[in-house]
């Protein structure tokens, strides 16, 4: 029996007519966001909260220019780790990939392809025979290589070189279309892009790109400069969380004041393999259900594995007005474990 694909869900932009993708382990619930966008966050965080993701990163292609990212935010507020290529300049991420570098997903690698040209930091993302293509390779086009440090000549080699010579069934997610698109393959391309394709030589293509004469970008003088520090336009303090792992748990768990919740937000079966004494499960994804009962608490506790999960969760509680929660935000489970405290079954 054949492994199914990574989950992807393909999401869109209307205003920028940006792609975005939700890639999910679907066994392990483990998921990653590529080119987010700012104004679309919260229909974003939505069905991330909604399918119970755990979100380890949020990945960029490049810095773009003409919508602000929704990174940053996404890290605040989730604790996914910021990801994008090395080379794109941006000094507030915590995963700065070289030319093939991974990062595991689930039981899934994410390879980064370095793939300069549209701008000097363009990388792409290969994942179980998909890839994210960016701005560098479109749906029978490719991005503009007049800004940013911009080349010509390196995004011909980026593509021809690096891009090409993955198999002819290797499906294309770009970040854009303009014409409703969804995703290509790339051996279409190599037949079809009428700028790439075809074996168009080196130096026609550079001719071709040097007088394209196309207007700038019209958010480009504020979406860069945003961009370079990762989207990150709002009140970050209110979303703090201070340090509380599952030892500082097992101290208030062994003389639990009254109305007091110690919450588990895991899925169901990883409830019932093993769980805090007396811990409730509310699995992420359904705590907005639960608002109501939740608010006639004095105090909450909310763990999960990790902390991911449990973070994403105590934020959207945040939303709601419930601001007694304490989040176990760099431990979860495990750790209890690892510890010797008593585990309910």
């Amino acid at each position: 029996m054949s492994t199914p694909r990574l989950t992807v869900k393909q999401l869109f932009d209307r205003e920028s007519c940006t792609y975005t993708y939700l890639l999910i382990d679907a066994e392990t619930g483990e998921g990653a966001i590529i080119d987010g966008v700012l104004e679309t966050f919260d229909r974003d965080m939505q069905i991330i909260n909604e399918l119970g993701v755990e979100l380890l990163y949020a990945i960029e292609t490049h810095a773009h220019a003409d919508h602000i990212t929704s990174a940053g935010k996404i890290r605040e507020i989730t604790g996914a780790k910021l990801v994008y290529g090395e080379t794109s300049g941006i000094e507030a991420i915590d995963i700065p990939l070289k030319d093939d570098d991974s990062s595991q997903l689930g039981h899934y690698q994410i390879t980064a392809i370095s793939t300069p040209g549209h701008t000097n930091g363009c990388t792409c993302y290969f994942v179980d025979g998909m890839l994210f293509s960016g701005d560098t390779l479109l749906i029978r086009g490719c991005g503009r290589t007049d800004f940013q440090f911009g080349d010509p000549g390196h995004l011909y080699d980026s593509v021809t070189q690096k891009l090409f010579v993955l198999s002819d069934d290797t499906i294309v997610y770009p970040a854009h279309d303009y014409n409703g698109r969804t995703w290509s393959t790339i051996g279409e391309e190599k037949t079809w892009n009428p700028r790439l394709g075809g074996g168009r030589p080196r130096q026609e293509f550079i001719d071709l790109m040097n007088n394209l004469n196309l207007d700038m970008p019209k958010r480009i003088n504020e979406a860069v400069p945003a961009n370079m520090s990762v989207g990150i336009s709002f009140d970050a303090n209110r979303y703090l969380l201070r340090d509380f792992d599952m030892n500082d748990l097992h101290q208030v768990w062994q003389d639990l004041p009254p109305n007091t919740l110690i919450m588990d937000n895991r899925t169901p079966e990883e409830y019932a393999k093993g769980h805090v004494p007396g811990s409730r499960n509310i699995p992420m994804g359904t705590e907005n259900s639960q608002v109501d009962e939740l608010r006639q608490y004095d105090q909450i506790y909310l763990y999960c594995r990790s902390g991911r999960r449990a973070q994403t969760s105590t934020t959207n509680l945040n939303f709601q007005g419930l601001d007694q929660i304490t989040c176990i935000s760099h431990s979860g489970m495990p750790d209890w474990e690892k510890a010797g405290y008593p585990v309910e079954t």
